[in-house]
């Protein structure tokens, strides 16, 4: 695999599309959809398939699972054996009922969800829906078989492992994916868009998960990581210039927000906390503007918090 490298596909004729095919040597699928730069990910071994938050569309879960199935396959089609659902926010629980026979894993926290939390994530995507042509129709929430708590590892086809590790930060439910032999990193949420976290729970947490992932990133040959969105990092280098760039925005907020006096007025510490990361970054935040605002509301919370 390259070095150092950000993996950019070309302008697509036509949505969704293959950012990765899967082949014998590397049976890894990723569809890129045309909603949030979304990746539906597969993985095949023998005669069985593994899905990974596998689509927000009807054409994303069927060209993921179509091409997992049948890809280099004579004969018989394989067979969609597990579902992995790395957390429970709505775009990554779509597709969940798509597979009757498969295997859903889940984090345990994720899978139970209270009844009140549950019905805000499937109205946020019940509003997606309907802004979103193609998708599918009323959501419900997956049935798991498989919960996990703090690690899991699943066997399958003719000699595939993979481990699901919980990772809280991005959600407090967030799990990410290990694929050994593929040495990649299934990333959820994480390195989304490196140097613009996408944190929606703690930012102190989300640090956290940060640090972890780096040191996996120093055990491990992590060549090649595969978020559920924007583009795949290829090489170990480039791993861990992401990841040191998710952790340096965050620490340039929050260390911005600890020296402003207490009675600084909240628009603008809110100003020269996302100042604080654009001059880290070098750059603004340009189309996730919006998102570096949330990071800085984040920090601000926790920084007052603290002091209270």
């Amino acid at each position: 695999m390259a070095t150092g490298t950000s993996s950019r596909p070309a302008r697509p004729g036509r949505w969704p599309h293959l950012l990765r095919p899967g082949t014998e040597d590397d049976p890894l699928v990723v569809v890129r959809s045309s909603t949030w730069n979304y990746n539906s990910i597969g993985l095949w071994s023998g005669d069985e398939v593994l899905l990974v938050d596998p689509g927000l569309s009807p054409a994303e879960l069927e060209l993921t699972a179509t091409r997992a199935c049948t890809a280099r396959q004579a004969g018989a089609p394989r067979q969609v054996a597990h579902l992995v659902l790395t957390h429970a926010h709505h775009d990554h629980l779509r597709g969940a009922t798509a597979f009757p026979g498969a295997r859903v894993w889940m984090p345990r926290i994720a899978a139970r969800k209270p009844a009140d939390a549950r019905e805000r994530i499937l109205a946020a995507g019940e509003r997606l829906s309907r802004r979103v042509r193609g998708e599918p129709g009323p959501l419900a929430w997956p049935a798991v078989d498989e919960e996990f708590g703090e690690r899991a590892r699943i066997r399958f086809g003719a000699d595939m492992e993979v481990e699901l590790w919980f990772l809280p930060g991005h959600s407090n439910c967030t799990s990410v994916v290990w694929l050994p032999a593929q040495r990649t990193l299934l990333s959820a949420d994480y390195l989304v868009s490196p140097g613009v976290p996408f944190c929606r729970h703690e930012a102190s947490l989300f640090e956290a998960a940060l640090e972890r992932l780096l040191a996996l990133a120093a055990e491990l040959p992590i060549e090649r990581v595969v978020p559920a969105h924007g583009d795949l990092l290829e090489g170990e280098e480039a791993v861990r210039e992401g990841l040191l760039l998710d952790l340096g925005v965050l620490g340039a907020m929050r260390a911005c927000a600890e020296g402003l006096e207490p009675a600084t007025p909240a628009a603008e510490a809110q100003e020269r906390v996302v100042a604080a990361a654009t001059a880290f970054r070098g750059r603004g935040a340009g189309l996730l503007s919006a998102q570096d605002e949330d990071n800085a509301e984040r920090v601000l919370r926790e920084v007052r918090a603290g002091r209270d």
